[in-house]
C-alpha cells in the first residue's frame, strides 16, 4: 500500500503474483461480483466495491492513491465460462 504518494516500487510489484496466488481462495469468495484493490505486494485487499468508480472513491477516502494499487474484478461463480 502506498499512502505516501511515492512512486511505485518494482520490488513491491515483483512479489505481487506470488503473494496474490497464496491468498486463501475461500476468503476471495466474499468478493464475488466485485472490484477489488490489492496492495502492491499482493498480501491484502485494501477495498472492494460493486463498480470501479466506487472503488476509486473508497480508496481516495481512505487516503490511498488509486494509481498505487492493483485492481482486479472477481466474477460471480455463475458467470464464469469454461
Amino acid at each position: 500500500m502506498n499512502v505516501t504518494n511515492r512512486p511505485l516500487e518494482s520490488s513491491e510489484l515483483s512479489r505481487f503474483d506470488e503473494n496474490r496466488w497464496r491468498f486463501p481462495p475461500d476468503e476471495l469468495l466474499q468478493y464475488a461480483g466485485q472490484y477489488v484493490a490489492w496492495s502492491l505486494d499482493g498480501t491484502h485487499i485494501l477495498a472492494s466495491a460493486d463498480g470501479e468508480e466506487e472503488l476509486e472513491q473508497k480508496l481516495v477516502a481512505a487516503g490511498v492513491d488509486p494509481s498505487q494499487v492493483v485492481g482486479e474484478f472477481f466474477p460471480n461463480a455463475e458467470s464464469v465460462l469454461l
